[in-house]
């Protein structure tokens, strides 16, 4: 089903469960930050306004506060993926028609993603040994919904941005599931 968004080039997409803060200056983003909270709506975030396929982040508003009359700083959760068919930048602000993104594959155990926390706070350890600042995250599995459990171990870990896009670029959970734990080895690799 393809669904329109307001959508924001913000030059990143977000994890779902990730929490981020979105610092609006354009007055045409202004005006969607302005609809999105007097509608209690949804908007889009993405890399870029140029291309279509791209994924691209739905968020919520949390919370929002002026900067200066012109400027807002905006909290916002990512609530789910989608990829876009179609970007008009001809209105006010952006809209884009989207289609959700189905993940597929079985997600891990509640024993993996333990496993997989307790590798996390290893190497998150060993790197805060070496002289990186950075606090061990306290992870919250949800035993109803291991995939957005997966996704708020991703949200939460320190990762390139090569590894952050193919994470969100894959809908299939295991690639997802395996590319978190070969990039926890090769961190345990280099930090011995």
């Amino acid at each position: 089903m393809i669904v329109e968004f307001p959508i924001f080039g913000a030059g990143i997409i977000y994890f779902p469960t990730e929490l981020s803060a979105l610092r609006v200056f354009e007055p045409r983003y202004l005006l969607l930050i302005a609809d999105a909270i007097k509608q209690r709506k949804t908007f889009c975030v993405s890399n870029n306004l140029d291309e279509e396929n791209q994924v691209i982040s739905e968020v919520e508003i949390i919370e929002h506060r002026d900067i200066s009359n012109a400027e807002q700083l905006v909290l916002v959760n990512c609530v789910n993926l989608y990829k876009t068919k179609s970007i008009n930048t001809d209105k006010e602000y952006p809209v884009c028609d989207a289609e959700i993104i189905i993940d597929i594959g079985l997600p891990p155990t509640i024993d993996q993603l333990d496993n997989l926390q307790i590798k996390i706070k290893e190497s998150l350890s060993e790197l805060i040994e070496k002289g990186l600042d950075i606090d061990i995250p306290t992870f919250e599995i949800d035993t109803e919904n291991r995939i957005l459990s997966l996704w708020e171990i991703c949200s939460k870990i320190p990762m390139t941005l090569d590894l952050r896009n193919k994470l969100l670029l894959s809908n299939d959970i295991s690639y997802r599931f395996n590319l978190l734990e070969n990039y926890l080895h090769e961190i345990k690799e280099r930090t011995a």
